[in-house]
């Protein structure tokens, strides 16, 4: 027979024997899973830190946003700028250009103007129509006859037809100005 102290002690081994196996593995369970377990009330608090949040990062986001939009105005504001000072000095450069245009018209009328007809019928017909028609409407009317009359019929013709379209072009151009 055996003895029931021992039976007793057989078994505590065991027991014991069994813990220190199965501890060892749940230590290393322990070791591989740094993070542990979220508790069960967890989404409660992630609820509670993005209620607790929100208003915080919406006012971030419009401060955000309003710096953003004050960013392009100031873009926008300079580029408006810059192409206000490019108007102007478009304008006045068309300025220059016409006043240039208008003086060297009027030398290029006063050449044509001490010219023999002849010569200057010769020289207008050479040009293009608008240009000579231009001149023969600079003239007085005795110097614009004479010339045309040393002219080519077709081209005389040609170009009073043009300087006819012409003031009545301008004609018009005045009264909707008006």
């Amino acid at each position: 027979m055996r003895h029931p102290r021992r039976r007793l002690t057989l078994a505590a081994a065991a027991a014991l024997g069994a813990a220190l196996l199965v501890a060892p593995a749940a230590a290393l369970e322990d070791a591989r899973d740094p993070v542990p377990p979220a508790p069960a009330d967890a989404p409660a608090d992630v609820a509670l830190y993005c209620d607790a949040i929100r208003d915080a990062a919406q006012e971030a986001r419009v401060r955000w946003q309003a710096r953003a939009l004050l960013e392009i105005e100031t873009r926008i504001e300079a580029r408006l700028a810059d192409l206000e000072a490019l108007r102007i000095e478009v304008e006045e450069a068309l300025a220059r250009r016409e006043e240039h245009l208008r003086q060297a018209e009027e030398g290029i009328v006063a050449i044509y103007a001490r010219m023999r007809p002849d010569a200057a019928a010769a020289q207008l017909a050479a040009l293009e129509a608008e240009m000579a028609s231009a001149v023969l409407a600079k003239l007085a009317p005795r110097q614009a006859s004479a010339i045309l009359n040393e002219m080519e019929p077709g081209r005389a013709a040609q170009l009073a037809r043009t300087a006819a379209e012409t003031a009545r072009t301008d004609a018009a151009d005045q009264e909707q100005s008006l």
